[in-house]
């Protein structure tokens, strides 16, 4: 009886084993969502496309051949250019590809008509594959200049190239090929070398060589005389030489020749102004912007205090040493060029330029320095001329401080132009 007793004494100390938990049965459908993979979420889809075609109006002759139905088609697109029905000129010139895909007259079309519309792009690999069919033909040459010297003549919203320098100097070089083209064929075409001259005119205009302008503007009215467009470059040539007599005389028959040329007034009132008849000059100003009131405004000119004060808050965001450098620059505020200032490199700076650095360009400058002090000069009232709106008026001062400070601290042209600086 004591033996049953200490056992069951013993049991009880050890008290009463507490049972192991039973495992918690989850619901099947609990299961099935934890172990189910993922779904992927599914990429949206893309809307439809579908874009609006303005036909061909080409009467095409039942039972003709491929290379008649191309050739009434081209002839087609060139009509529809010439009215400036410049969607339908695509459709035609682009089915007259599809006939005879190594067309070079139907790529160059296409590029003509998809570069009025504004879409570059598209008109850029037309254009180029014109090219590579034929190389050396002074027509697809010519038009394909005009599109990188001249540009779209649409709104910037657009799919647009960027004609930048470099696209200037293809033009340049597609002219100067079709220029050597003309000259070597037989069959002689003064009016497409005029062209082609005006072209190469342009660009060299546009890229500071107006002194090499001159000549092919020659050219160009010894094929065509009294050609309007050779005689506004003429006008803008000597501008930008600062032959502001001759500019005008150019300028006044070019005037004379397109009356309704907004730029040929403009640059005539720029000239006028130069030549101290400031009076004049606001006349052709005026009359500009009343006949190009989209591409040209108003000027956004602001008082010399307001000029300064933006010249101030550029400085103020300056890190510390760039800050005492500028600090120690004198810097000016001028409502136009100085001609001497002008006159100060060969050929000289254009009347128009925005900002200058007085001082050896390429060197950086440092303190104290040999003979006189470096200077920069702001054009008040060209930069004025050089912008739509308030905020791009600071944006351009602001700009052109730093191209100027660039050359303080010893960057070149070439060196601010690889820093997007131009």
């Amino acid at each position: 009886m004591r033996a049953v007793l200490a056992v069951a004494l013993v049991v009880g100390c050890k008290g009463t084993p507490t049972p192991e938990p039973s495992p918690v049965i989850a619901a099947p459908q609990i299961v099935a969502a934890a172990t189910a993979p993922i779904a992927k979420q599914k990429d949206p889809v893309k809307p439809h496309r579908e874009d609006s075609v303005v036909e061909c109006p080409a009467k095409l002759a039942e039972g003709i051949d491929d290379d008649a139905r191309a050739a009434a088609l081209l002839e087609a697109a060139n009509k529809q250019i010439a009215l400036a029905a410049y969607s339908a000129a695509w459709t035609c010139a682009d089915r007259a590809a599809d006939l005879m895909p190594t067309s070079v007259e139907a790529h160059h079309l296409r590029g003509a008509a998809l570069a009025a519309q504004g879409r570059d792009q598209e008109a850029q690999l037309a254009y180029s594959l014109a090219l590579a069919l034929d190389p050396d033909d002074p027509e697809t040459l010519r038009a394909v200049a005009d599109f990188y010297i001249n540009g779209s003549k649409v709104g910037a919203d657009k799919a647009t190239i960027d004609h930048t320098r470099d696209a200037l100097r293809l033009g340049l070089e597609l002219a100067q090929r079709g220029s050597r083209r003309v000259i070597a064929r037989r069959r002689k075409s003064p009016q497409l070398a005029a062209d082609l001259a005006v072209l190469e005119a342009q660009a060299l205009n546009d890229l500071g060589r107006s002194d090499e302008a001159l000549g092919r503007v020659e050219v160009a009215l010894r094929l065509s005389p009294g050609r309007g467009d050779a005689m506004h470059e003429k006008g803008v040539a000597l501008f930008d030489l600062s032959k502001f007599a001759d500019a005008r005389i150019a300028l006044e028959r070019a005037v004379a020749i397109q009356p309704e040329d907004a730029f040929s007034h403009q640059i005539l009132g720029l000239t006028l102004e130069a030549l101290g008849d400031v009076q004049a000059g606001e006349t052709e100003l005026k009359r500009a912007l009343e006949l190009a009131p989209t591409e040209l405004s108003a000027p956004v000119l602001i008082s010399v205090a307001d000029f300064r004060k933006e010249i101030e808050s550029v400085i103020a965001t300056f890190e510390t040493d760039r800050k005492a450098r500028v600090r120690g620059t004198r810097i000016e505020i001028a409502d136009l060029p100085d001609p001497a200032d002008l006159a100060a490199v060969k050929p000289p700076f254009p009347p128009t330029i925005l900002g200058l650095y007085r001082g050896p360009v390429g060197k950086a400058h440092t303190v104290p320095s040999d003979g006189e002090p470096p200077s920069i000069v702001l054009y008040r009232k060209n930069l004025a001329r050089a912008v739509k709106t308030r905020a791009e008026l600071s944006e351009q001062i602001r700009d052109t401080l730093l191209h100027e400070v660039g050359h303080l601290e010893g960057l070149d042209e070439d060196d601010l132009r690889r820093r997007g600086m131009e």
